[in-house]
């Protein structure tokens, strides 16, 4: 089986307000490091009811502080929020304080879902369009790459001095973002919630196919990232899975909302917008089952894509859930044996 890692989100439920989302957290990332996964890498996102980082790279660094062995960093950073001099000061200091356990993750998003969150975000009012200039520059300025002779950027060194920016990696959900990683022999995360796991295979493909080199050495790192949701047998973990869909359904009916508990998620009668918006959803990245049906599911996109990883999300009401539903990924990614009864 390939490696496997998390995605954290900070979900914030009914009952947890989003600073106690941070301490579980910091308590997932534990367990998640003492089970032998990878890699945990924390979300941005501002002004999403049910989501509470906003800054990962603070969370990185206590994160980092309170395991041993895992690989923490970002899921990423969103890049338009961020000018590329500090992103890369932020990581090479990370990287100063816990060398070889960090990772930037990248993306050209600006982590909200709403338009006045979005323009107070974006540094410049064109910082989606320019995403390409702004990824070479945080590679110049972070030592990753040479800028041309005629940037202004050129002559700029990140501080801490002499500490490598560490490993980088764009995070996207199409065909034209692989094949940019590839380019810039970055690693590359392909985001695949909500698409036909079809277009995350071709994305990982070429994404394989296309990449150069930034330097002796590199090779392709492909992730693939999903929403998984692990319960004691298949109908539990649609049980599992159900506030979170549900509070996606919320969001996209203008009703913001945090996740529910599972009784009350199960219980609710959708609204028509909530159907119609249902219908239009595109689940079948989704990884939810027991054990075994996790395992066969996670081989067969693996044997599909290519992908040298997979990263789960796995938002859940209740952290003992989420942290439950973490061992038993462990188990079906063959991680280690099951936990004794």
């Amino acid at each position: 089986m390939v490696a496997v890692s998390i995605v954290d989100q900070g979900p914030v439920s009914a009952e947890i307000t989003p600073a106690q989302s941070l301490g579980h957290s910091t308590a997932l990332a534990q367990l998640a490091d003492e089970l032998g996964y990878t890699r945990f890498w924390l979300a941005e996102h501002h002004g999403v009811r049910n989501m509470a980082i906003a800054a990962p790279e603070i969370l990185i660094g206590h994160i980092a502080d309170r395991t041993s062995r895992i690989r923490v960093g970002s899921g990423g950073v969103m890049l338009p929020n961020h000018a590329p001099l500090h992103v890369a000061e932020q990581f090479r200091t990370l990287e100063a304080l816990h060398p070889g356990r960090i990772d930037l993750g990248v993306g050209r998003s600006t982590g909200t879902g709403d338009d006045p969150t979005r323009d107070a975000l974006l540094r410049t009012p064109d910082g989606l369009e320019r995403f390409g200039d702004h990824l070479r520059h945080l590679l110049g300025i972070g030592g990753r790459c040479q800028l041309p002779a005629d940037d202004p950027h050129r002559a700029l060194v990140a501080s801490p001095a002499g500490v490598p920016l560490p490993p980088v990696f764009l995070l996207g959900s199409s065909v034209g973002s692989a094949e940019l990683a590839a380019r810039a022999g970055l690693g590359y995360g392909f985001f695949c919630v909500y698409q036909d796991p079809a277009v995350a295979a071709r994305a990982l493909r070429r994404y394989r196919e296309s990449f150069v080199p930034a330097a002796p050495g590199d090779r392709p790192l492909g992730i693939l990232a999903a929403r998984v949701w692990v319960g004691e047998d298949d109908e539990h973990a649609e049980a599992l899975a159900a506030p979170e869909r549900l509070a996606v359904l919320d969001h996209l009916t203008g009703n913001p909302s945090p996740l529910e508990p599972v009784e009350r998620a199960l219980a609710r009668r959708l609204t028509d917008a909530q159907r119609a918006a249902r219908d239009t959803l595109d689940v079948r990245g989704d990884v939810v089952g027991g054990v075994d049906r996790v395992a066969s599911r996670l081989g067969e996109l693996v044997a599909a894509s290519g992908a040298d990883e997979v990263m789960a999300i796995s938002n859940i009401h209740d952290p003992e859930d989420r942290r439950n539903s973490l061992r038993r990924l462990a188990v079906a990614a063959g991680l280690g044996p099951a936990p004794a009864r």
